[in-house]
């Protein structure tokens, strides 16, 4: 969905290989269907895995895994366009009840003022659930908020 989205923003073309002849990462088969898509994030820089060198393909990604992604893919978007890759903040960043002392609290504040990509669950509240499934609504609306905001140079 990510690459998918910064494909479609101009001047950014990922040039994503559509296939691989070596296994991304240890539990990433070279044949598996996303393979090719895994390790362009990982050459990238979008994603790295995990402490142990896995990536878990079939593990759900958690909202704030999402965001340390949304992240990395808005520098990825901006340094393609030949922009700072610091994210400017658009609106006031929320203070979540339920983030304190979470390892990912300061960038998940960070994206709540980056175009609002990180927001409340159910869009209402001030609990963003970082340790929580992304669902597959929740991630769609953190991409497209991610693409706007790169794509409007911001």
């Amino acid at each position: 969905m990510v690459l998918d989205a910064l494909g479609a923003i101009p001047n950014v073309n990922p040039n994503a290989p559509t296939q691989v002849s070596t296994a991304p990462f240890p539990d990433v088969a070279a044949n598996r269907w996303s393979a090719a898509k895994i390790q362009w994030a990982r050459t990238s820089g979008i994603v790295s895995g995990y402490p142990d060198g896995n990536f878990r393909p079939a593990q759900p990604v958690t909202r704030a895994e999402l965001m340390v992604i949304m992240k990395k893919a808005a520098e990825y978007g901006k340094s393609r366009r030949g922009q700072p890759i610091a994210l400017t903040q658009t609106q006031t960043p929320v203070t979540f009840t339920d983030t304190t002392n979470h390892w990912a609290q300061g960038l998940i504040r960070e994206m709540s003022g980056y175009c609002g990509v990180a927001s409340a669950v159910n869009e209402q509240g001030t609990q963003f659930m970082p340790n929580s499934s992304a669902l597959r609504n929740y991630a769609a609306a953190a991409t497209l908020r991610m693409y706007n905001c790169v794509r409007e140079n911001r």
